[in-house]
């Protein structure tokens, strides 16, 4: 699935501790719970990446190569903030959080507000045009 904007692979993506889902699947919880909000919010279909099984996705000993980049390339990143997902030695910190930050960084202010105007128009209800600051 790819992007509701040209030129990304996901609209959102999930970071998170896969240890942290394990036990009650809180996070799976929430992720569902998102995805049936954006289902009744928006026009088209929201695409969400999250990396529910350990065993064919990121895990925290994963080497990160252009599969994680590719990814990582997404409208928004939405961590899922626990008590060791900011540690240095975490991977989603580490190599998901801190790898996104530095390439959204990178964006010119004139593509953020370009990528705005494009998401606006897909949107069940009209956003007002704001300029940013």
């Amino acid at each position: 699935m790819s992007s509701i904007i040209e030129g990304y692979n996901y609209d959102i993506f999930i970071s998170y501790r896969q240890k942290d889902n394990k036990g009650d699947k809180w996070v799976s919880e929430f992720v569902d719970s998102l995805k049936t909000e954006l289902e009744s919010t928006f026009k088209e279909e929201i695409s969400v990446y999250f990396d529910i099984n350990p065993h064919d996705g990121l895990l925290e000993t994963h080497d990160v190569d252009a599969s994680l980049k590719e990814k990582l390339n997404c409208l928004v990143l939405i961590p899922i903030i626990s008590r060791t997902y900011c540690d240095p030695k975490s991977f989603a910190w580490e190599n998901e959080f801190k790898a996104f930050v530095k390439q959204a960084s990178q964006v010119e202010k004139s593509d953020i507000l370009t990528t705005l105007d494009r998401f606006r128009e897909t949107m069940l209800f009209r956003l007002p045009k704001t300029p940013l600051s």
